[in-house]
């Protein structure tokens, strides 16, 4: 079809093309491997990672989350798959007349009609995501994207050049199978009319149209822009961390040779993390669910991704040239992150949860953080005390440890130095031992665990902080001295369970102290409430517990980061409460405000996050609010008192079901 000059001349523009490609993805795979080594195991676990790459590209499973996006998506991934196959025709076809991959075969003619009708699929994912960004224009994603439109445009563009290429194809008798192009032949029956030498002008341009327009396109995948994520997002997928989704990365503080801890240039993040910003096709699904994004602080953790893939796609290629830069890149935080969004994150893990390209958002500012608070004692006044408390007196307030079992005054609850050896370890956490308002939910669960004939025993003043807030906010150095103590604390006794009421305790205790040497079978109090009643172990009387409906609130650590959604809903049905829906919950939860070490820190940027949510709950009419967090169970309360006319209680499932208790009818307020 092609004279020979214009042969010569696609081979000229297909070769540059290639050597164009080629070039980038050295020069992109160099830029990833600034970063450091990562630990995380991924490659071991590629086999499996690779499998689920293949699910999140094929399927769109976090994509489909919201239906019309993720179908036009949909739409236009699995035409990128079937269209591969005539892309290779189409440039082959250029030197060699009548190339097909399937040859004459039936299933070329069968193939034929796949990308027909993919074609189509293509023309109509393309036309919605563009009447999606352009009419409707979500909040979420870049509204005036000429990048977008301009890809959307070749894409649908290419996908019309085929079928007028295929039509006059077929009008003049060229093409094979073409009874199996139907939608070729509509074309072709359009211009039925028109001269053979017209039709073949037509066919001529379009074959040129369609060539050049996906060449564009596979040069748009390496140019510093979203469109990255095609390349990358796979790779990323089959690459995620093999640790919990409640695991910090490690760090050895013990590490004589390490010359910082933490992160502070992007050259300091790991090749993971950088990868990761290539993945980002920033379609802003992380910031939907952020509670700093809703409460209109400074971190959007859509612009944090992209601030930092810009710096190193813009910046980063100075540590490659002849003559590197001799300090590095310049400071992250206050040139590319502002200080103040590193330290509003909750750490909520709403961001990765609901990401479709796998990136982990948390980790980079929880690295920033340990940089600045380790390498530059840099960080909020009001952590300062928080971490001399935990530090001195195990609790974060600062009380005397003599105090930690004062709760427990006329309720005879054993401890562990007299008992030693118990079913059930209680690990009552630092709220429910010190704070007035949570202790009330300590009373409630030893109330419950005695109806329930378990043997169980508390530390009392052995028990301490774990200082996971610490840890949180980038004091490594607290964290691992808190849990040197506590394990050995621990193994100083016999027992079969360890129970806790308090999310970030679980979480510690199940995801980050394995790394340390300590593995333990820990369950949450909504996990074990459950369990003691399906098992006839604890019965409930239902008409003591609600006396009106009740919304829950997901704690994220207990939900998100630890798939905890079922147990305490089925706790509160047996407590005989009317669960009330409320649209942000489940995976979609909104925090309360108090993780990441945020519950020591003042909030004093945007709108109070607590309000944010409390206001979402008080929306959904429920006479009573429940949660399972002492987190949540302050931040709630506090934001209940501060709502003009709300009237509404905040209860924890623990006080729900000790009301309901068949023997007790009893006040157990403190």
């Amino acid at each position: 079809m092609l004279t020979l000059p214009e042969r010569l001349v696609f081979l000229l523009i297909l070769v540059g093309s290639a050597a164009y490609f080629v070039r980038r993805i050295v020069t992109l795979v160099k830029l990833i491997r600034l970063g450091q080594p990562d630990h995380d195991g991924r490659v071991r676990a590629l086999g499996a990672g690779v499998v689920r790459a293949l699910a999140d590209v094929f399927l769109q499973r976090k994509v489909l989350r919201k239906p019309w996006a993720g179908f036009f998506h949909l739409l236009v991934v699995w035409g990128f798959v079937v269209f591969a196959v005539n892309t290779v025709n189409h440039f082959a076809g250029a030197f060699l007349p009548g190339f097909h991959l399937f040859g004459n075969t039936v299933l070329a003619a069968y193939y034929a009609t796949l990308a027909d009708l993919f074609a189509l699929l293509i023309i109509v994912g393309v036309l919605g995501l563009a009447i999606r960004r352009y009419v409707f224009q979500p909040e979420n994603l870049t509204r005036a994207s000429l990048e977008s439109a301009v890809v959307l445009l070749f894409i649908g563009g290419a996908m019309v050049a085929y079928l007028w290429n295929t039509g006059c194809e077929i009008a003049l008798g060229e093409l094979e199978h073409p009874n199996y192009h139907f939608a070729g032949a509509w074309v072709a029956k359009a211009m039925a009319d028109l001269e053979p030498g017209s039709v073949r002008w037509i066919a001529h341009l379009a074959w040129w149209c369609d060539a050049l327009m996906h060449l564009v396109l596979i040069a748009l995948l390496v140019i510093p822009t979203k469109h990255l994520h095609l390349v990358a997002a796979p790779i990323n997928l089959a690459l995620l961390p093999t640790r919990a989704r409640g695991q910090m990365s490690s760090l050895d503080l013990e590490d004589e040779e390490a010359e910082r801890f933490g992160v502070s240039r992007i050259e300091e993040y790991t090749w993971k993390q950088n990868l990761d910003l290539y993945a980002c096709i920033e379609c802003g699904r992380c910031q939907e669910f952020c509670p700093t994004y809703n409460s209109e602080k400074p971190l959007v953790p859509k612009h944090l991704i992209v601030d930092l893939k810009r710096h190193l796609l813009h910046e980063g290629p100075k540590l490659l040239s002849t003559k590197p830069l001799q300090d590095g890149l310049p400071a992250l935080v206050g040139a590319v992150v502002h200080r103040d969004a590193v330290w509003a994150c909750t750490t909520c893990g709403a961001c990765v949860e609901h990401c479709p390209m796998g990136i982990e958002h948390v980790d980079k500012l929880t690295d920033l953080r340990r940089h600045l608070v380790l390498m530059e004692s840099s960080f909020p006044e009001e952590a300062d005390a928080t971490f001399r408390n935990m530090e001195n007196a195990g609790n974060p307030w600062g009380l005397p440890p003599t105090e930690r079992a004062d709760w427990t005054n006329g309720l005879d609850v054993p401890l562990f130095k007299d008992k030693q050896e118990a079913d059930v370890l209680y690990w009552v956490g630092c709220s429910g031992s010190h704070d007035e308002r949570n202790m009330a939910v300590s009373v409630a669960m030893v109330k419950i665990l005695k109806a329930a004939g378990v043997n169980f025993a508390i530390l009392g003043e052995e028990e301490r902080c774990t200082c996971e807030s610490a840890r949180r906010l980038g004091n490594e150095y607290l964290f691992q001295m808190a849990t040197q103590e506590i394990l050995e604390t621990l193994g100083r006794y016999r027992y079969r369970q360890i129970l806790v009421t308090c999310p970030h305790c679980l979480n510690t205790f199940k995801n980050e102290y394995p790394a340390f040497g300590g593995h333990f079978n820990v369950v949450h109090h909504t996990q074990f409430i459950s369990n003691l009643v399906q098992s006839g172990k604890l019965t409930l009387k239902q008409n003591l517990a609600c006396a009106r409906d009740v919304v829950f609130h997901d704690s994220c650590y207990l939900g998100r980061y630890n798939q905890v959604f079922d147990a305490p809903r089925f706790v509160l049905e047996a407590a005989g409460c009317a669960l009330t829906p409320v649209p942000r919950e489940r995976e979609k939860g909104l925090c309360c405000g108090a993780g990441g070490g945020r519950m020591w820190l003042e909030e004093t940027l945007g709108k109070p996050i607590n309000r944010v949510r409390v206001r979402e709950l008080l929306a959904s009419g429920a006479g009573e609010i429940a949660a399972s967090c002492p987190f949540c169970i302050t931040m709630l309360s506090d934001a209940v008192k501060d709502e003009e006319g709300a009237n509404v209680p905040v209860r924890d499932i623990a006080e729900i079901v000790a009301t309901a208790l068949e023997d007790s009818e009893e006040d157990l307020t403190l």
